[in-house]
């Protein structure tokens, strides 16, 4: 079997983003994105042995050694990838990673890693990936990039509820006259969500439930900041969810689809909260809707669009005792296929295992070995002779390189999975994990 080289940058909705697109109001956070960054490192779920993970910033040796400890086995940088020169290094930032890849100088340490006829396994094909797979000789092909921008759009999802005749309670506003008429009939029903093109994790999902609010977001799209530019969102009344959860399959070059997990979702608002393996009564249900056929059905008509690769699916139950299938396409990796390539590692049927993430204030001070060995000593790091515990997911997030963070302190997060015996188990290795941090010295933000 060939190598696979893994290698992505997150929020990929980002580098998909046309120029010409109005936004949302909204106020940058520098600090976030910085986590965002260095999220790549989760991508070892997928590695095989002997496979190559690259990272923007590079591992930190003792997670390197750790994953190592518990069973995964691959190569990875250790240094970050950099542009040489001070305006080299000034743009590098806002680059994704297969961009930056394709703009390094030959000698840098990744020539080392990779050898011509690796696979190249991206998170998302985004501007760039297939110029870098070019440049260091991986296969296989890839989808057009426009055609992967097309179908990650939440207008291509409202476009194949129709196409799929499920239920579509979505409109389409192409101009700031046509939100204020349509989201003004929205709200004589009650509160709705203005979406954008191009929205993730929290971030372009607007909820409007006054008149006020609404007059307030038009004014923004005419205001200098979207002058000349194309206003295209998704308006949908707020649904009253029960619960989330999301569906990962793959679509191979040849069209074949292979259904991988689904996935329940705690979200936090809007915002990825937690996955967790799905409850027996919500897999029976699938079963009786036929969701999966819909899945395959969403999966044909992706590759009819010229789409192959991972898709993952975001999916609801409604209180009121309906199915949504279809709430949008993700046409790339995500939290939740992670999730599950932790599941594959385990193998346990005896044990449970969710995806969480911890936000956190950091010090110049904190050192994520020295976590490492108190969560090792309090009992809770998993191992594989225990095959539970807490797996920290990534040592980069906890506490970003590069510009965003100050010199003293900055926040971060802990991407780790938990796996136990059950829902008190589980409460213990939370609990026990926050104190951990709180005594490592990170300060918990909930």
């Amino acid at each position: 079997m060939k190598t696979a080289v893994h290698c992505g940058s997150f929020e990929s909705e980002r580098y998909w983003r046309e120029a010409d697109l109005a936004v949302l109001p909204s106020i940058p956070d520098a600090g976030a994105m910085a986590i965002v960054q260095a999220m790549d490192e989760m991508l070892f779920v997928f590695c095989g042995s002997g496979d190559v993970l690259l990272t923007r910033s590079g591992m930190d040796q003792a997670q390197i050694d750790y994953l190592h400890s518990v069973g995964y086995s691959f190569k990875s940088n250790l240094y970050p990838l950099t542009l040489e020169g001070g305006e080299a290094r000034g743009r590098q930032d806002a680059l994704n990673v297969f961009e930056l890849l394709g703009s390094l100088d030959p000698g840098q340490e990744i020539d080392g890693l990779l050898s011509g006829g690796a696979v190249l396994e991206p998170f998302a094909v985004l501007p760039g990936t297939r110029q870098a797979a070019r440049r260091y000789k991986l296969g296989p092909a890839l989808p057009d990039e426009q055609t992967v921008r097309t179908v990650n759009t939440k207008t291509y999802s409202v476009a194949m509820r129709d196409r799929l005749s499920l239920p579509n309670i979505a409109q389409v506003a192409r101009s700031a006259d046509d939100l204020l008429r349509q989201g003004g009939a929205l709200l004589e029903k009650g509160a709705f969500l203005i979406k954008d093109e191009y929205g993730v994790s929290g971030k372009g999902n607007q909820p409007v439930d006054t008149e006020r609010t609404l007059h307030r977001i038009a004014g923004y799209l005419k205001s200098g900041r979207n002058k000349d530019k194309r206003i295209q969102f998704v308006l949908e009344p707020l649904l009253d969810r029960e619960t989330d959860f999301s569906c990962q399959f793959r679509i191979d070059p040849a069209g074949k689809i292979s259904i991988q997990s689904v996935q329940q979702l705690v979200n936090n608002g809007f915002a990825f909260g937690e996955s967790q393996s799905p409850e027996p009564a919500l897999l029976e249900r699938l079963d009786r809707e036929n969701y999966y056929e819909i899945m395959h059905s969403i999966g044909r008509e992706l590759y009819a669009d010229g789409y192959y690769g991972d898709v993952c699916v975001d999916s609801m139950l409604l209180r009121d005792g309906s199915l949504a299938p279809l709430v949008e396409i993700n046409a790339r990796k995500s939290m939740s296929l992670i999730k599950h390539g932790i599941d594959r590692q385990l193998n346990r049927d005896d044990l449970h295992t969710c995806l969480i993430q911890v936000p956190l204030v950091y010090t110049e001070e904190v050192r994520y070995e020295e976590l490492l060995q108190r969560l090792e000593q309090t009992g809770i790091l998993f191992s594989a002779e225990a095959g539970e515990g807490v797996l920290p997911l990534s040592s980069g997030t906890l506490k970003p390189p590069g510009p965003f963070r100050s010199a003293a302190h900055g926040k971060g997060k802990l991407y780790a999975a938990l796996a136990f015996r059950d829902g008190e188990h589980k409460k213990r290795l939370a609990l026990k994990l926050d104190e951990v941090l709180t005594g490592t010295g990170y300060t918990i933000l909930r």
